[in-house]
Protein backbone atom coordinates (compact mmCIF):
# COMPACT_ATOMS: atom_id res chain seq x y z
CA UNK A 1 0.00 0.00 0.00
CA UNK A 2 2.84 2.38 0.86
CA UNK A 3 4.55 1.61 -2.45
CA UNK A 4 1.33 2.44 -4.31
CA UNK A 5 1.16 5.82 -2.58
CA UNK A 6 4.83 6.49 -3.30
CA UNK A 7 4.44 5.62 -6.98
CA UNK A 8 1.27 7.72 -7.24
CA UNK A 9 2.99 10.74 -5.70
CA UNK A 10 6.01 10.16 -7.97
CA UNK A 11 3.73 10.07 -11.03
CA UNK A 12 1.93 13.25 -9.94
CA UNK A 13 5.25 15.03 -9.42
CA UNK A 14 6.49 13.90 -12.84
CA UNK A 15 3.31 15.12 -14.54
CA UNK A 16 3.46 18.46 -12.74
CA UNK A 17 7.14 18.80 -13.68
CA UNK A 18 6.35 18.23 -17.35
CA UNK A 19 3.48 20.74 -17.20
CA UNK A 20 5.88 23.31 -15.76
CA UNK A 21 8.45 22.60 -18.49
CA UNK A 22 5.86 22.82 -21.27
CA UNK A 23 4.34 25.95 -19.72
CA UNK A 24 7.75 27.60 -19.55
CA UNK A 25 8.45 26.74 -23.18
CA UNK A 26 5.03 27.97 -24.31
CA UNK A 27 5.70 31.40 -22.86
CA UNK A 28 7.95 31.98 -25.86
CA UNK A 29 5.01 31.45 -28.24
CA UNK A 30 2.25 34.07 -28.35
CA UNK A 31 -1.12 32.48 -27.52
CA UNK A 32 -3.64 32.41 -30.35
CA UNK A 33 -6.55 31.15 -28.31
CA UNK A 34 -6.58 32.09 -24.64
CA UNK A 35 -9.54 29.78 -23.99
CA UNK A 36 -7.65 26.65 -25.00
CA UNK A 37 -6.94 23.89 -22.51
CA UNK A 38 -3.20 24.54 -22.65
CA UNK A 39 -3.70 28.20 -21.77
CA UNK A 40 -5.87 27.19 -18.81
CA UNK A 41 -3.16 24.81 -17.59
CA UNK A 42 -0.54 27.54 -17.93
CA UNK A 43 -2.78 29.94 -15.99
CA UNK A 44 -3.18 27.32 -13.24
CA UNK A 45 0.60 26.89 -13.14
CA UNK A 46 0.97 30.66 -12.76
CA UNK A 47 -1.09 30.39 -9.60
CA UNK A 48 1.28 27.71 -8.32
CA UNK A 49 4.42 29.58 -9.37
CA UNK A 50 3.36 33.03 -8.09
CA UNK A 51 4.48 32.40 -4.46
CA UNK A 52 7.88 31.33 -5.78
CA UNK A 53 8.05 34.45 -7.95
CA UNK A 54 7.61 36.56 -4.81
CA UNK A 55 10.64 34.88 -3.23
CA UNK A 56 12.84 34.63 -6.34
CA UNK A 57 12.74 37.76 -8.49
CA UNK A 58 13.60 37.60 -12.19
CA UNK A 59 17.32 37.81 -12.88
CA UNK A 60 18.17 39.74 -16.02
CA UNK A 61 14.54 39.52 -17.11
CA UNK A 62 14.52 35.71 -16.85
CA UNK A 63 11.88 34.12 -14.63
CA UNK A 64 13.56 31.42 -12.57
CA UNK A 65 10.42 30.30 -10.72
CA UNK A 66 9.81 27.26 -12.98
CA UNK A 67 13.36 26.07 -12.33
CA UNK A 68 12.99 26.57 -8.58
CA UNK A 69 9.62 24.76 -8.63
CA UNK A 70 11.10 21.80 -10.50
CA UNK A 71 14.02 21.58 -8.07
CA UNK A 72 11.63 21.67 -5.11
CA UNK A 73 9.43 19.00 -6.68
CA UNK A 74 12.43 16.77 -7.29
CA UNK A 75 13.58 17.22 -3.68
CA UNK A 76 10.13 16.30 -2.42
CA UNK A 77 10.11 13.27 -4.70
CA UNK A 78 13.51 12.13 -3.41
CA UNK A 79 12.35 12.56 0.20
CA UNK A 80 9.19 10.55 -0.38
CA UNK A 81 11.02 7.76 -2.21
CA UNK A 82 13.60 7.65 0.60
CA UNK A 83 10.96 6.97 3.25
Amino acid sequence: MVELIKSSVHLAIEILTWFIVVGALLTFIPPHNRNSTICRIIHALDLVLSPIRKLVPPIGGIDLSPLVAIILLQLIDQLIRGI
